[in-house]
């Protein structure tokens, strides 16, 4: 991709860790994109396929950055799953994930452990194979498995965690039902930002570290995507022709100043 085909570009979906942060550590550029897009009025949000930490959480990380926003510029996949389980007009879940995501969830909807319309699938490092094994039982027939991401691993001190997508395997495995995942890379997490913020695929670039995620997610939506490398790194044979490499968010900068 070249950078002549961002000179449309009044929208930038900003992954987090590993772009703006790893764990609690800034990365350089994060806050002077963001003092760029704002000087130059171009919209911005940041999503996220967590759905273990509120929403504080992401602003006291990026404020540690030097980044100081408002809540409704995160969407995480509580915010989509909550989305979801509206459009399907669900009553009755079961809640399989973080104390967050159930706090949230519960909140909204009927928790039902027999039979339920629903059961919402998120992860939590605390979940255990009898919790595993309560969310099989309680699934019914009809019953329809919405999860929160379908990453099976992440990137944690000394090595890597467990992911909800290694939960999901189990489950097909044991009940055979598919799953709909709402984030990253499921078209539906791009649609919700683009009705959300009223902005058109064409007007929109998705800036993320991770290819199977990020990247890939807004190819799928037909939206321009640029992969920053102070995160994860890319897979190999894959065609870079389809979106733009940044060493850091300051190339970014220089290239949305060229438009």
């Amino acid at each position: 991709m070249k950078y002549h085909t961002l000179n449309k570009i009044k929208f930038v979906i900003f992954d987090l860790d590993g772009v703006f942060y790893r764990d609690h550590e800034a990365i350089d550029g994060g806050k002077d994109i963001i003092e760029f897009l704002d000087t130059n009025e171009i919209g911005y949000c940041f999503l996220t396929n967590n759905s273990c930490s509120p929403l504080q959480i992401y602003q006291e990380k990026l404020k540690a950055c030097g980044i100081t926003i408002n809540k409704d510029k995160i969407i995480t996949t509580t915010a989509l799953l909550t989305s979801y389980i509206i459009s399907k007009k669900f009553k009755d879940i079961y809640v399989l994930g973080s104390p967050n995501l159930k706090s949230i969830l519960y909140e909204n909807f009927t928790h039902n452990d027999v039979k339920p319309d629903a059961l919402i699938v998120g992860m939590h490092d605390q979940i255990t194979l009898e919790d595993i094994s309560k969310a099989i039982n309680a699934l019914g027939e009809k019953s329809e498995i919405i999860a929160a991401n379908p990453d099976k691993l992440i990137p944690k001190s000394g090595g890597f965690g467990l992911e909800c997508g290694v939960i999901l395997d189990i489950l097909h495995s044991v009940t055979d039902k598919e799953s709909f995942v709402v984030g990253k890379p499921n078209k539906y997490a791009f649609d919700f930002i683009l009705e959300n913020y009223n902005v058109q695929k064409e007007e929109v670039l998705m800036v993320g570290d991770t290819y199977d995620t990020d990247i890939l997610g807004a190819l799928n939506s037909n939206i321009k995507a640029a992969w920053v490398k102070t995160g994860n790194t890319l897979p190999n044979d894959i065609n870079h022709d389809q979106f733009i490499s940044l060493d850091s968010l300051h190339d970014l900068i220089k290239i949305l100043d060229l438009k």
